[in-house]
């Protein structure tokens, strides 16, 4: 089963037939007997068709994170728990700082990492506020645009950003004193050489940006500070 190549854009269009029939036989490969009992008297037209519906939406990616999942499973899922194992549940603080890293990396132009759509599009008419209020501060606000986000199960596509401007007045910091600001990072162990599964990744990329001279917001710059200080 081919990955979708931009695992941001999601359809309501039925997952084609042929990636269906691939989900189930690897499904009975997976599990036999244990297959045959729960589906065998269901037609496999039906259960095609059925669950290519049901899945609509889902991203090639997330189908194979699923089928991934089954690892773990000593029995076949129902199409509800398998839903479950495509599309991991998202936490609202986790997905915060996201955020908060994104509308930073697209006020600079770029276009920002979103993990899943949906923190985006809850992002956006938050951003002047993510970028200026504490997490307690915006926190209901942003949970509720989250979840309703996440209500939808599907999103268009992210757009590119717009290309950022230089504000006036910015100066620029000389390679020298960005070479010098790396070193006191790493010496303080802000950044870390190695690229292992890293929690406050965010926030050391933010603080990486800020000693190379990139316009950073000064409360992103707090944001990752005090990430980086709380145990």
């Amino acid at each position: 089963m081919n990955a979708v190549t931009n695992p941001n854009l999601l359809t309501s269009t039925p997952l084609p037939a042929s990636w269906v029939e691939k989900l189930l036989h690897e499904m009975l490969l997976t599990y036999g007997k244990k297959f045959t009992d729960q589906w065998g008297s269901t037609s496999t037209d039906d259960l095609v068709a059925y669950w290519g519906a049901q899945l609509a939406g889902y991203s090639g990616a997330e189908i194979r994170h699923g089928l991934d999942a089954l690892a773990t499973k000593d029995w076949p899922p129902t199409l509800p728990e398998f839903k479950k194992l495509c599309r991991r549940p998202l936490d609202s603080t986790t997905a915060y700082y996201e955020a908060v890293a994104g509308v930073q990396a697209r006020a600079a132009g770029e276009y920002g990492k979103w993990s899943h759509p949906a923190i985006y599009w809850a992002a956006m008419p938050l951003a002047f506020d993510l970028g200026n209020q504490t997490y307690s501060q915006i926190k209901p606000r942003w949970e509720a645009a989250l979840f309703e986000q996440m209500d939808k199960g599907e999103w268009p596509e992210i757009p590119p950003p717009m290309v950022a401007l230089p504000a006036p007045g910015k100066t620029k910091t000389t390679r020298e004193e960005a070479a010098q600001r790396l070193r006191e990072l790493h010496a303080t162990g802000i950044v870390k050489d190695s690229a292992g599964n890293d929690p406050k990744r965010w926030a050391r990329r933010i603080l990486e940006r800020e000693a190379a001279g990139e316009h950073v917001l000064p409360i992103q710059a707090r944001f990752a500070r005090e990430a980086i200080a709380t145990p």
